[in-house]
């Protein structure tokens, strides 16, 4: 057996950055070989195993025959005698079709290389038009490897899969995963436009671009549904998207323009407290993180942050906690009232 290192990481090296994960493909090996030198089979029917040490994973060289449709629509070959060049040939990319030996030496049977320097998108075979979803990975690698060019050639093999139909057939947790991935939301968004695949996204707003801000993954993503979809709920129910980033983007659509619309000088504590209440101040991480995306355009945000601490620090007397329940949510609404103009009273002050 012999093992390669594959794909991104020897892309990434070549262009300079730093690989985010290691991908290998092993030639000439079988599952039970790769189980006997202890390493942990995670599919049986596309034979991937994770590394006993390292837990990256390891993958044998196949090759692929479509069967069906969509991109688990192949029946796989991962016999000992698939070649390292067949498993190569059967990727999307030329600039993800290279290999590095243990030695360091490069196979790139594709110009992967020669596409890196020249700065291209293409694909590497005839097979590439099979993958509906390698238009969605081309569009996030145009997205981050902005200077690179589409090639003519792959832009007919795009057009393809579109009139196929086999887009249709991509499941949304697999169009949300390459969303995921992407560093870039809103360049991936206007990526996908130009290709006018555009379909896949229910209820986007055309035309849709921010500079991209947020480094955090989640506040990330969660702004750009909350900017580029006119339907959260329904973007969210077909892309499968997490309740976390769901949320996040529905509570800045509830409350975003609301909060930015006070201001300590104009508005009274009622507006106030009708502002706490939408935020709901008990989700803490999900709050922290709305006020980390507004921070850079609102000023008050301190200004919030402060008065959600002092209502968070009130405490009902014991005496009042064997009151009927309305009496106590009178008591808590006052309090909170008196908090508030309180907290207004020293903001202006100071």
């Amino acid at each position: 057996m012999k093992i390669y290192l594959v794909g991104g990481a020897v892309r990434d090296q070549l262009l300079g950055k730093e690989p985010k994960e290691k991908d290998w493909v092993v030639v000439g090996s079988s599952p039970d070989e790769m189980i006997a030198k202890g390493f942990k089979q995670v599919g049986k029917d596309f034979p991937v195993f994770i590394h006993p040490k390292s837990g990256e994973e390891y993958a044998l060289a196949r090759t692929e025959r479509k069967s069906g449709h969509g991109y688990t629509g192949f029946n796989f070959d991962t016999n000992s005698n698939v070649s390292l060049e067949e498993d190569l040939e059967r990727r999307d990319l030329t600039i993800n079709a290279i290999a590095q030996d243990d030695s360091g030496n490069l196979i790139d049977p594709f110009g992967g290389q020669k596409d890196i320097l020249e700065k291209k998108l293409r694909h590497v075979s005839d097979a590439f038009s099979e993958d509906p979803l390698r238009v969605l990975r081309i569009a996030r690698f145009k997205s981050d490897l902005d200077n690179f060019e589409i090639t003519k050639e792959t832009l007919i093999k795009i057009n393809d899969i579109k009139e196929s139909g086999e887009l249709n057939y991509l499941t949304g947790e697999r169009i949300w995963l390459e969303l995921y991935k992407v560093s870039d939301p809103f360049q991936f968004l206007m990526n996908i436009e130009k290709l006018d695949v555009d379909n896949i996204f229910p209820g986007f707003i055309k035309g849709t671009s921010c500079i991209n801000k947020n480094q955090n993954k989640l506040n990330n993503l969660s702004y750009f549904i909350h900017t580029a979809i006119k339907d959260i709920d329904v973007f969210c129910k077909k892309l499968k998207v997490p309740n976390e980033y769901r949320d996040l983007a529905l509570l800045l659509n509830n409350c975003k323009d609301r909060v930015k619309g006070y201001s300590p000088r104009y508005n009274n504590a009622d507006e106030l407290i009708a502002i706490i209440k939408k935020l709901d101040i008990r989700k803490t991480d999900r709050l922290n993180n709305f006020f980390e995306i507004i921070s850079d355009e609102y000023d008050f945000v301190e200004f919030f942050k402060g008065l959600i601490n002092k209502i968070r620090l009130y405490k009902l007397d014991s005496s009042d906690m064997e009151k009927p329940g309305k009496e106590i949510q009178k008591l808590i609404q006052n309090a909170h009232l008196d908090i508030s103009n309180k907290h207004i009273s020293e903001y202006l002050d100071n």
